[in-house]
């Protein structure tokens, strides 16, 4: 049996006449018109009164205000972590006992699944910090999205419910996925956190904003095909024509950031990256057309996107000089094994810290492109700061210094007015920019080529966390080793510290760095293959007896080609220990096994033990301690 006592015609549903098209059960019309394609359109009234009671329109950029709540909540929990976490660890470096800190299970626990992740399926994963972070956005924003029901109006009555919804959601995002984006980044200054977490929030969070998108184009789809045909709407609605444009390019900013395909089009990435990014603001200002002060959050995007890029221009042109005093100038220098390196001078008061990289461009070679490289040297001051006092610096030992000096990149003027910071990058070339760099430096007379260049950086650096160590070790592969030499240098004569080092190359052990970094260092060298050696005793054993039968042929390859493996590597390994009988070179053939490795220093160490790996693909630390 219907009712019919209600307060709506016979009825308790405001939206009544939305879904009997215009007549309330007791008979009665609405006080609307059916002008449009005979459906029922109510009049403001009838509106109003149906959306008061789910989420009126007027009140809907509340979902944007609750995603900027969650966010600031996250950064300040987070930061307020990662204060308690800087200071208990420089407590530790002086030895005081901190008054407030995290238990050390916990927070060990806490760094275990903190790491990158690894393998074909793991590596597309975020970090767990980050990870957490945004499962857990994306677990309340759905929750505060489809906990209300209905999600949808009758005809006529306004905008889908779900839609309205995802939209603020979206709206809200889109600053702050801008300001994780900057590379001068407040975020990571004011929480504490490094500039590839930072990164890593940005390359995701792209994902949810494009998820609440999809959600807010569909829901209105939906929504509006209900009172009108769809190919009507888009004749005669631009509103809706002008979402699809910020739409297509937030798609394409997401599926180009892939991994494998930034990696396959990473010459090109950055400019076509900007672009869309540009189309998707300058076109958010069309579609919005700033209903309920839309444009606010827009208006928040421009502006802090702006002051990303001054703050960087800014640092550049102080880094160099307002540019009165020209461009900094690169030399480069051919290496064994493929490599090649890149020297800088800079000022005296040019500083970073061991671990930063640097944004270079070259203004003569490929200059619409800018590459970060780790840089590979350590400034004048960091070294006397960083040693302790029974280091023979302190003890004002000028030979010392000197030697020091020369292994950290300083350079004094001819005029001996100033000594010169000198920035260092080793390289192994691949595409592009790299591999025209590497021609450069074997040409003749590569040693007299000073390309300008623009420096952009220094970014991220030291880890506060790694000073609190007893025991460091340091695992890297190839031309890896670049990013832990700054950090050896730091901490020599603090703690102790193993150096592991896989590479086809021994003779890069003297040739890639200069003199000075493993005096005091505990260095391990694992010779994985010597291929050029290879093939050329293979070309050989092919030659000696055309006789021999195929199978005897390969059996006799494979024996010569390992004794050749074999002696070319004890010979490396003699030519390597003479040259400098003080180094503390430990030489094998093979790989390592990290897993032993590990497990063999934290049993015979004592205190706390670091272990650090650099990764080459990401140019960053991944480290625990």
């Amino acid at each position: 049996m219907s009712n019919t006592s209600g307060i709506y015609g016979g009825s308790d549903d405001p939206c009544i006449l939305g879904y009997t098209n215009g007549t309330y059960p007791n008979g009665t019309l609405g006080q609307g018109n059916w002008k449009r394609l005979g459906i029922y359109t109510p009049s403001p009234l009838e509106k109003a009164q149906c959306q008061a009671p789910n989420d009126p329109w007027a009140k809907s950029p509340r979902y944007a205000w609750w995603t900027n709540y969650y966010i600031l909540v996250a950064l300040a929990v987070i930061g307020l972590c990662n204060a308690i976490k800087r200071f208990d660890g420089l407590n530790r470096v002086v030895g005081i006992p901190s008054v407030i800190c995290f238990n050390r299970r916990v927070s060990a626990c806490a760094r275990l699944v903190s790491y990158p992740q690894t393998g074909r399926f793991l590596g597309a994963l975020p970090a767990a910090g980050p990870g957490f972070l945004l499962l857990g956005f994306l677990l309340f924003s759905n929750i505060i999205c489809f906990s209300r029901r209905p999600y949808y109006r009758p005809p006529n009555y306004g905008t889908s419910v779900l839609g309205l919804r995802a939209n603020w959601v979206a709206a809200g995002m889109i600053p702050w996925v801008v300001a994780f984006g900057a590379r001068r980044n407040i975020v990571a200054y004011l929480c504490g956190v490094s500039h590839q977490r930072v990164m890593t929030i940005h390359k995701y969070s792209p994902w949810i904003l494009l998820y609440w998108s999809i959600i807010h184009t569909w829901t209105n789809i939906i929504r509006v095909n209900r009172q009108e045909p769809w190919w009507y709407t888009w004749k005669h609605n631009a509103l809706y024509r002008n979402g699809f444009p910020p739409l297509a390019a937030l798609v394409w900013l997401c599926v180009m950031s892939l991994g494998p395909i930034r990696g396959r089009f990473y010459e090109t990435f950055y400019i076509f990256h900007m672009i869309a990014a540009m189309i998707f603001v300058i076109w958010l200002y069309i579609h919005t057309e700033n209903y309920l002060n839309s444009f606010a959050y827009i208006h928040a995007t421009v502006i802090l996107w702006g002051i990303a890029i001054l703050w960087r221009v800014l640092a550049i042109l102080i880094n160099h000089g307002l540019i009165i005093k020209g461009f900094s100038r690169a030399s480069l220098e051919s290496l064994p094994g493929g490599a090649f390196s890149i020297r800088i001078l800079v000022p005296p008061s040019y500083r970073w810290q061991p671990g930063s990289h640097l944004y270079l461009r070259f203004l003569t070679v490929r200059p619409w492109e800018t590459h970060p490289f780790t840089i590979t040297s350590v400034p004048r001051h960091s070294l006397y700061s960083f040693l302790n006092p029974s280091n023979p610096v302190r003890q004002h030992d000028e030979s010392t210094k000197r030697s020091l000096n020369q292994s950290i990149g300083l350079e004094r003027l001819k005029d001996g007015s100033e000594e010169k910071n000198e920035l260092r990058f080793l390289i192994q070339p691949k595409t592009g920019l790299t591999k025209q760099l590497y021609q450069l430096s074997k040409r003749d007379g590569a040693s007299n080529i000073r390309l300008a260049c623009v420096l952009d950086g220094p970014y991220s650096g030291f880890v506060d966390s790694v000073r609190a160590c007893d025991t460091l070790v340091m695992i890297a592969g190839g031309s890896g080793m670049a990013g832990l030499i700054p950090l050896i240098l730091a901490v020599e004569g603090k703690m102790k510290v193993e150096v592991h080092w896989a590479t086809r190359y021994p003779s890069a052990v003297d040739q890639w760095f200069e003199d000075g970094w493993s005096k005091n260092v505990n260095v391990q060298v694992y010779v994985t293959s010597v291929e050029k050696e290879d093939k050329e005793i293979k070309v050989e054993a092919y030659g000696q007896d055309e006789m021999y039968n195929h199978d005897h042929k390969q059996n006799e390859i494979r024996e010569v080609c390992e004794a050749g493996r074999t002696r070319r590597f004890l010979n490396e390994v003699k030519k390597t220990a003479e040259f400098n009988e003080s180094k503390r070179y430990g030489f094998h053939n093979g790989r390592p096994d990290v897993k032993l490795i590990v497990n063999n220093c934290v049993e015979h160490h004592q205190g706390r033990v670091g272990v650090i790996a650099y990764k080459v693909a990401t140019k960053g630390y991944s480290q625990a301690c």
